[in-house]
């Protein structure tokens, strides 16, 4: 065989190497993890502006609270 064969040869052993090497991780982090849920539940969150699980409660005398935020009017309809 000639040289630039040999070449030709070696690189695609190298890049089908590799490519078996990440098929080989990928099944056996699969393995390892599974395709499972998560273990942990925590419901659903409400998203509803200023209700949280970490508020500390009342805010203390003579320190203003924070601002609210206010909806804008809705339009009128035209009764076009």
């Amino acid at each position: 065989m000639s040289s630039e064969l040999k070449l030709t040869i070696r690189t695609w052993a190298i890049i089908a190497a590799i490519a078996a090497w990440m098929l080989v991780w990928i099944v056996v982090a699969f393995v390892l993890i599974g395709d499972r849920p998560p273990p942990w539940n925590y419901g659903t969150t409400p998203a509803v502006p200023g209700e949280s699980y970490f508020t500390a409660g009342k805010v203390p005398t003579g320190q203003a609270g924070p601002e609210q935020v206010t909806l804008p009017p809705q339009p009128k309809e035209t009764g076009q």
